[in-house]
């Protein structure tokens, strides 16, 4: 494919997600497929120890140069989305979209942050959430944390359902830190601080995971918190 005249990068962080990537991948395709002329489906495998790349190795095989995947040293899943936004911007890729490979992006709103994509900057995915009360109950603490501490009002900041017009949010995505936490965060927060980023919001479903296992459990997720919200106050000095 001449990446050139490729339209949207899709970025998917993979973490041990032998379970769901089969399942994930090829739903993804068939919805890409009927929205999207020209797209890149490109899968970041973050030090997966199960059998995850070699799934990915067979899955390029069956569906061609637009699945393509990389494989790292385990990060986290933050800087693993920042790189692939980071590849976005070195194509000059005009749209980025982020899933996750835990079958809980559900392919079939696609299409109507796609037909949207012209009026906003950024448009996120508003969950409504039926993976448990505890994950339900972070992202509010989140969202009200950021108010107080970051001084931003994000509706959904860490959601992995997003489209981002990659001139637009190029600026905010060079200022990310290579050593940042939750960069999906740190992310969101810049945007919204930026006066010229049009932001939208389009209602999603939020289904249990397939399998696999998050790249940040709920017992760790106030620790990793509160160590972004440190690295945000460096960011502004």
């Amino acid at each position: 494919m001449n990446r050139r005249s490729t339209e949207i990068l899709i970025v998917m962080p993979v973490f041990n997600e032998q379970a769901s990537l089969r399942k994930v991948v090829t739903e993804w395709f068939s919805e890409l497929e009927r929205c999207v002329e020209k797209f890149v489906l490109l899968a970041i495998d973050d030090g997966s120890t199960d059998e995850t790349l070699e799934n990915l190795k067979a899955l390029q095989g069956e569906l061609g140069a637009r699945l393509e995947w990389i494989s790292r040293e385990n990060r986290g899943h933050g800087q693993t989305c920042i790189q692939g936004y980071q590849i976005a911007l070195e194509r000059k890729i005009p749209y980025i979209f982020q899933i996750d490979s835990d079958g809980q992006s559900d392919p079939q709103y696609f299409h109507l942050f796609w037909e949207r994509r012209e009026q906003f900057d950024v448009i996120y995915g508003k969950r409504t959430r039926q993976d448990g009360f505890r994950r339900v109950v972070a992202s509010l603490i989140l969202r009200y944390a950021l108010r107080v501490l970051a001084k931003v009002d994000c509706v959904d900041a860490n959601v992995p359902y997003r489209l981002m017009d990659t001139e637009a949010c190029g600026e905010a995505i060079r200022r990310i830190p290579s050593e940042i936490n939750l960069a999906n965060i740190a992310l969101a927060v810049c945007l919204k601080r930026d006066p010229k980023i049009r932001h939208g919001y389009i209602p999603i479903g939020f289904p249990p995971r397939h399998g696999g296992e998050a790249s940040v459990p709920f017992s760790k997720f106030a620790v990793k918190a509160s160590e972004l919200f440190r690295q945000l106050e460096e960011m502004d000095h």
